[in-house]
């Protein structure tokens, strides 16, 4: 389908409009910070995992495996420059080409829906905005890749159900998707079933093969590392909505908890819109209208269930821009009604998401580079500059990037021993962290109080604490208590400290305790 002359310039007035709001946040968060700093701790575990992949491991510590990456691919497309600066950039790049290539394909998903006019405009222009693709890439995460490989899914779907063939960036898109973020899989397998029932059988099995045998291929690889047959860090976050309780009751668990959030709320809300339109339509049930509604719908379904929604807002706008596509495609198909409620949908979505996403993206997320420049990054100068020994952490990526001693996650991302500790089949005691210290030679422990008190050991001795005089932003807790494992190390942990203290920056306070 074809709109309107203006809408040949749609994909570049949506490319324009995703990187002017990705660089405004950008440059907000850099002036509040006063450095390039990423807004989440998270991009280190991956930037971690990548140099000690280069180096023969595939973990946080040499000679240890471990799953602490989210995603299958990410960790590869960060390996070049190891340990350097440049290797650091590398998620700005990813994210800046991912930004701009989901706003052009926004665009181009909105001139196959023939929008036009006005409406056409806001919806082109303010969508990447509104829905947060500009503020997924912000984040430096595997998400930004991963919207843009779902959106693109979206297009070649509805490009092949008109007739116009299955493209390979079709099969390549939705083949990468899951190996960005496990939540692909439901999209790349609903294409995959729906290009077999239109017909296209080739392309529909190569997806599903590649998708799938990937996935399965490297379940096989990290079992074959002795570690479980999914990430870490994904064992880690699920296994948080209810360490003792058995995978139902977890998956009610996970979708009350998305229900609940705003983003949740809204894609449940699309989603019962695009139902309920196409139960009073039939000529939305019908032809390409009903196969891309169907596909796109599921995987909201399966999202809703198996996913997550929230934290920095980079968890589900890949579903919600995706199923906000696939009901413009099938309105456009279904008739002028049926194209007028998509539309109204659409600005609806956008509006409700602006108010969801807005007020913490700016309000308190752009100030999130500089939370993690005062907190852990002097962590990280810290450990490599003047502990130089095995430490213990809660917030793993910014210690363990670059740094050649044994970094343990208590967390559990990075260290499988921690998480089946944390997430057993029996709650563990007090103290649990010190055998775990102790095993792997751990001379001091920078963690958040409020969340592991618990797992200090008697022996323990604390000897300071790390504060962030302005609290702005979002982290885990605004105060980091630092720990000698060792009652005897206490007296050299603080004399390293008190060398470290003047070098920090203005609103990162130092307090020593327990001595002079």
């Amino acid at each position: 389908m074809r709109g309107p002359a203006s809408a040949s310039r749609y994909p570049l007035w949506g490319m324009l409009a995703a990187l002017g709001g990705f660089l405004a946040l950008q440059a907000v968060a850099a002036w509040h910070a006063g450095v390039f700093e990423y807004p989440l701790d998270d991009v280190y575990i991956h930037l971690a995992m990548a140099e000690k992949m280069a180096q023969g491991t595939y973990g946080v510590n040499l000679g240890e495996p471990a799953s602490a990456s989210s995603s299958i691919l990410y960790p590869f497309l960060l390996l070049p420059f190891p340990g350097t600066e440049a290797q650091r950039l590398l998620p700005l790049f990813w994210n800046i080409l991912a930004v701009a290539g989901a706003g052009w394909v926004w665009g181009l998903v909105a001139a196959a829906a023939g929008l036009a006019g006005a409406v056409g405009m806001v919806i082109v222009i303010a969508g990447p905005v509104f829905l947060n693709i500009s503020g997924v890439g912000y984040t430096g995460m595997e998400a930004g890749p991963h919207l843009l490989a779902s959106l693109i899914v979206v297009l070649g779907l509805w490009r092949a159900l008109n007739g116009q063939g299955a493209a390979w960036w079709l099969v390549a898109a939705a083949v990468t998707a899951p190996l960005l973020r496990y939540e692909g899989l439901a999209l790349s397998l609903a294409a995959a079933a729906t290009l077999w029932l239109w017909g296209h059988r080739s392309a529909a099995g190569l997806i599903a093969c590649g998708a799938l045998g990937a996935v399965i291929g490297f379940s096989l690889f990290l079992l074959h590392l002795g570690l479980d047959p999914l990430p870490g860090s994904i064992l880690a976050k699920t296994g948080g909505l209810d360490p003792q309780g058995g995978l139902w009751f977890r998956l009610l668990v996970g979708l009350i908890a998305n229900l609940v959030k705003p983003a949740g709320a809204i894609l449940a809300l699309l989603l019962a819109v695009l139902v309920a339109t196409a139960g009073a339509m039939p000529a939305l049930r019908r032809g390409p209208a009903g196969a891309i509604a169907a596909t796109v719908g599921a995987a909201a379904v399966a999202h809703l269930f198996f996913g997550q929604v929230g934290w920095m807002h980079r968890y589900e706008p890949y579903v919600i821009v995706s199923l906000l596509g696939a009901f413009l495609l099938a309105g456009s198909a279904a008739g002028p009604r049926a194209a007028r409620i998509g539309q109204g949908a659409a600005l609806a979505t956008m509006a409700a998401a602006a108010v969801a996403y807005g007020p913490t993206l700016w309000g308190a997320y752009v100030w999130n580079p500089r939370a993690i420049h005062l907190q852990q990054a002097q962590m990280a100068r810290f450990a490599q500059d003047y502990l130089k020994e095995p430490v213990a952490v809660n917030d793993l990526g910014r210690v363990a990037w670059r740094n050649p001693d044994y970094v343990l996650d208590i967390w559990g991302l990075g260290s499988a021993e921690a998480r089946r500790i944390r997430f057993g089949p029996v709650a563990p005691g007090d103290g649990w962290a010190g055998p775990l210290a102790a095993a792997h030679g751990v001379k001091a422990a920078m963690i958040y109080d409020k969340w592991f008190a618990a797992a200090v050991a008697p022996g323990w001795v604390r000897v300071a604490t790390l504060s962030v005089t302005r609290p702005k932003g979002a982290l885990g807790d605004w105060k980091v208590a630092i720990y000698a494992t060792d009652r005897a190390e206490a007296s050299e942990l603080r004399n390293r400290l008190a060398a470290f203290a003047p070098t920090l920056p203005d609103e990162a306070l130092l307090t020593l305790e327990g001595g002079a």
